[in-house]
């Protein structure tokens, strides 16, 4: 990885708060990133959504 791209913050996208247990060790594994979480618990659970109507909405939250 070169040292630009180890510089970037990583992204952890949740649809509820579920990932917060992957996000703490992710922490542990990789101290010298930095992470961004977002949680989209506004719309959980996502497995009701048609797969169209969730892409937009995912895109629409990252506009």
């Amino acid at each position: 990885m070169s040292d630009r791209s180890s510089q970037r913050p990583i992204l952890m996208f949740d649809s509820g708060v579920g990932g917060l247990t992957v996000l703490r060790e992710a922490r542990v594994l990789m101290p010298d990133r930095r992470f961004v979480y977002v949680a989209d618990d506004a719309a959980f659970p996502y497995g009701a959504w048609e797969e169209p109507a969730l892409k937009d909405h995912i895109l629409t939250l990252f506009g």
